[in-house]
């Protein structure tokens, strides 16, 4: 992240780690929010999602009230009913106020991370602070729900055709993400015009602010986000400098490309065939015991994935009694093992066995549950969740989730392409087989919707963030190879 002027201390870490938010069952959590009634001030009562196996944790919930438009309180009395929830420290001699959780996404449920990851955050953090995390706008169950279309199964319809363009593989397929494209901004426009120019990252970073006031501890924040969180936090760090208790984020984002540079959805993820030429490192380094996949050398291993690959582009492998997974499905789901390698490299489910199995024509003898459950899996690469509508929101019977990482993007870099063909030169330059130059949904397509969606957020950054001190250094966290924050 290029944002050195800020009083930052920077930390490689050489080992690849899992982003936490990577590894758990996201989702608005049906039910947890149901009957609270939102107010000015956070009125906490305990709750639970539907969901099971959470532990024997008691967390509380909340739904502030929060302006539309923080910069015109005067004429514009519209209302955000943000969804919030909370682990309250357990450690009370020690306490520590709260810590501000943020998974990234954009789009990402806040406060169902919060409820399927509640051990590992009191494992990172301890047990001295209330754990509060919360839905930001157009996300989860945060009101009013931000969608593009009509019903929930449009909306699977359209994500389901997304997968099958995932990537790059000739000239017309960017002429058909064009048209995807196209038809969710004219469903942004009709279902959320009002609110779409109010769901920016700066209206979070001001929503933010407020919780961390009306909590009452302490008027400086204290903040822990992944990913895209490292956005949200950079533009807190420079929106409110003297208001920082501590601040880490772990997988950094470069917080001014991604407000102000057109190329940055195209650039975002160059470094995952590094990523798997180390899982290609580590499965002949484990051997047979430990990798399913393993092969002689490492660069057998690499050629196998490669016959493996070249032969889905030709044909689709087959994959329990009825479907069929091709080149583009086949690659999103290597891509989103990539970002878990602790969870997704090697056991039950895991990469190795994937690819094992591929090469092995064996995949057509899983069961109609286990095949539903892999394409579950490249769903959820498609920066979906699940292909099961656990992404419903009580309050509205959509599917909350989707194109709301694309729009939240869309709105906040304003800087369209020159028209879709534009964007030829950048894909036919690249390589084939090369999983950091793929056209991903969330990479290639917010560029093309700001084409048509034409709605920018009410407040953005009027310039780059330089010069900027804060009142305590912020701790940034980086892999040195990493498949969706590299660091540059």
């Amino acid at each position: 992240m290029r944002l050195n002027p800020l009083t930052v201390i920077v930390v490689l870490v050489q080992v690849i780690r899992s982003n936490a938010q990577n590894d758990s069952p996201f989702g608005p959590s049906r039910g947890a929010f149901l009957g609270i009634t939102p107010g000015a001030t956070l009125a906490w009562i305990p709750c639970s999602p539907s969901s099971q196996g959470l532990g024997n944790h008691q967390f509380e919930c909340a739904r502030l009230s929060v302006p539309l438009d923080h910069l015109n309180l005067d004429n514009d009395k519209r209302t955000i009913e943000v969804a919030i929830n909370r682990l309250q420290a357990q450690d009370k001699k020690n306490y520590q106020g709260p810590l501000f959780v943020n998974p990234g996404g954009p789009g990402d449920s806040g406060t169902d991370f919060l409820f399927h990851n509640a051990d590992s955050l009191i494992n990172q953090v301890g047990p001295s602070y209330d754990i509060v995390s919360w839905d930001p706008r157009g996300v989860g169950s945060t009101l009013a729900a931000m969608s593009c279309f009509p019903d929930a199964s449009s909306r699977a319809q359209a994500l389901e055709a997304e997968e099958h363009l995932w990537l790059f593989q000739n000239n017309t397929t960017l002429d058909q993400l064009a048209v995807r494209q196209q038809t969710t901004a004219t469903g942004c426009q009709q279902y959320s015009r009002d609110i779409l120019p109010f769901i920016g990252t700066m209206a979070t970073v001001r929503d933010l602010y407020l919780m961390n006031q009306l909590y009452g501890f302490s008027d400086k924040l204290t903040y822990l986000a992944y990913s895209y969180g490292s956005v949200l936090g950079s533009a807190y760090a420079a929106t409110y400098p003297m208001n920082i208790r501590r601040m880490v984020v772990d997988g950094v984002l470069d917080v001014n490309r991604w407000f102000f540079d057109q190329q940055f959805f195209l650039t975002s993820y160059i470094d995952s065939d590094k990523v798997l030429d180390d899982f290609f490192r580590l499965c002949f380094i484990a051997g047979e015991t430990g990798c399913k996949f393993w092969h002689a050398s490492q660069e057998d291993v690499r050629q196998a994935f490669i016959t493996i690959d070249n032969s889905i582009y030709k044909t689709p492998a087959r994959v329990g009694p009825s479907r069929q997974m091709d080149w583009s499905q086949f690659r999103l789901y290597i891509w989103n093992a990539l970002k878990s390698p602790y969870s997704r490299w090697t056991g039950a489910g895991g990469l190795d066995q994937f690819l094992a199995l591929l090469e092995k024509d064996q995949l057509q003898k899983l069961t109609v549950k286990s095949a539903d459950a892999l394409f579950g899996y490249i769903a959820q690469g498609n920066h979906e969740i699940a292909s099961n509508d656990t992404l419903v929101d009580p309050f509205t019977g959509f599917r909350n989730g989707g194109e709301n990482s694309e729009v939240i993007g869309a709105v906040d870099n304003p800087y369209s392409f020159n028209g879709i063909q534009s964007l030829l030169p950048f894909f036919n330059s690249q390589q084939v087989i090369a999983t950091g130059y793929l056209v991903q949904s969330i990479l290639a397509t917010r560029g093309i919707l700001n084409n048509y969606l034409k709605i920018f957020a009410s407040e953005r950054p009027t310039a780059a963030f330089a010069n900027i001190k804060t009142s305590y250094p912020i701790l940034f966290l980086s892999n040195l190879r990493d498949p969706i924050t590299p660091l540059q």
